[in-house]
């Protein structure tokens, strides 16, 4: 528990994702976070179409959308394990992520992979209690229905966890009450050891893949 208690200490804000709502797309922006742990600059743009999300993503370095900078992919059409690999513009490897399908029926789960393959961390939806409830809430007659109004303001908020050791080293937050603003904070190894990039297709992906 005391190991725990460090790491959180030792946390520092890494990107900030920002959704945008359009008619036909989902818009994601990705800042960086500057030293004081305020949002610097925009590093990356995704635009999709919101049925296409489940099969690849491009990120740009701009907002006109003139520099592709990276992808995220699925790996298989109508793959239940949701794995994504994060790849540069030409086709390399950088990570990916994976979602869990049997943990996730109870709890949002996701498996953070490196550049090599390596399962690295993994990421759970923090509140147990809040994710069992957006599972079954909805099938409880009348009462059901206000209580899936009631947990839009409690949308996702995860914790990162290092599988080898089991300690936490992030977490990623909804940070304001009816716009999906996220923050994604890390220890200074989970930052070094995963490339920047699949931390922003994750967050982009915690919010876009999962089912709403």
């Amino acid at each position: 528990m005391k190991a725990r208690l460090i790491q959180y200490v030792h946390m520092k804000p890494r990107l900030f994702v920002d959704q945008k709502i359009t008619a036909f797309a989902n818009k994601y922006q990705v800042f960086e976070a500057s030293e004081a742990g305020e949002k610097g600059q925009l590093v990356a743009l995704a635009q999709q179409k919101r049925l296409a999300f489940k099969e690849k993503v491009t990120f740009y370095s701009d907002e006109q959308k003139t520099s592709p900078a990276f992808t995220f992919r699925a790996e298989k059409v109508l793959d239940v394990h949701g794995r994504y690999l994060v790849e540069d513009m030409d086709g390399k490897l950088v990570g990916a992520f994976r979602k869990e399908f049997k943990a996730s029926l109870l709890n949002s789960t996701w498996t953070v992979f490196d550049g090599s393959d390596n399962a690295r961390y993994r990421v759970r939806e923090s509140n147990q209690v809040l994710a069992v409830a957006r599972r079954f809430a909805g099938f409880i007659p009348i009462v059901g229905d206000l209580y899936e109004m009631i947990l839009l303001f409690f949308r996702y908020h995860f914790v990162f966890e290092d599988i080898a050791t089991g300690e936490a080293v992030g977490k990623y937050m909804k940070t304001t009450l009816f716009r999906d603003h996220y923050q994604l904070e890390l220890t200074d190894a989970a930052q070094a050891e995963i490339d920047w990039r699949v931390w922003a297709a994750l967050g982009v992906g915690l919010d876009a893949l999962q089912s709403r």
